[in-house]
C-alpha cells in the first residue's frame, strides 16, 4: 500500500514539473531564468590558426586586401561577367583606382 502512494505521488508530481507554468511562471522563467536550451552545454572546434595557414591562398585568389573579391562581386553571376568587366575597365582607363579624387 505505502508503494503504490508513493508512486502515485511521484506520478503527480512528474505531472504538475511538467504542467505550464502559468503566465508569471512563464515570465519568470523567459525574462530571469531563461529556457532549458539557453544552459545547455555545447562545444565547438575552433582553430585559432586556420587563418594564417589560409591566408596564402585568401591572396592568391583574391587579392591582398580583396580587391579582386569585390571587383567579382560587381561582375554578377548572369552569364555577361567579361562583357561587364570589360565595360568597367573602359570606364576606369585613366582613373587612378578608379577615383577621380586622386588624380594629380
Amino acid at each position: 500500500m505505502r508503494a503504490i502512494s508513493i508512486c502515485l505521488l511521484l506520478l503527480y508530481y512528474q505531472q504538475v514539473l511538467s504542467a505550464p507554468a502559468g503566465p508569471i511562471g512563464t515570465f519568470l522563467q523567459t525574462n530571469a531564468i531563461g529556457f532549458p536550451v539557453i544552459h545547455d552545454a555545447q562545444t565547438w572546434i575552433f582553430d585559432p590558426d586556420v587563418a594564417q595557414r589560409r591566408r596564402k591562398q585568401f591572396i592568391e585568389l583574391n587579392g591582398d586586401k580583396g580587391e579582386k573579391l569585390i571587383e567579382r562581386f560587381g561582375l554578377g553571376i548572369d552569364g555577361y561577367e567579361d562583357e561587364r568587366l570589360r565595360q568597367q575597365r573602359i570606364r576606369d582607363e585613366g582613373h587612378l583606382g578608379g577615383l577621380n579624387a586622386l588624380q594629380p
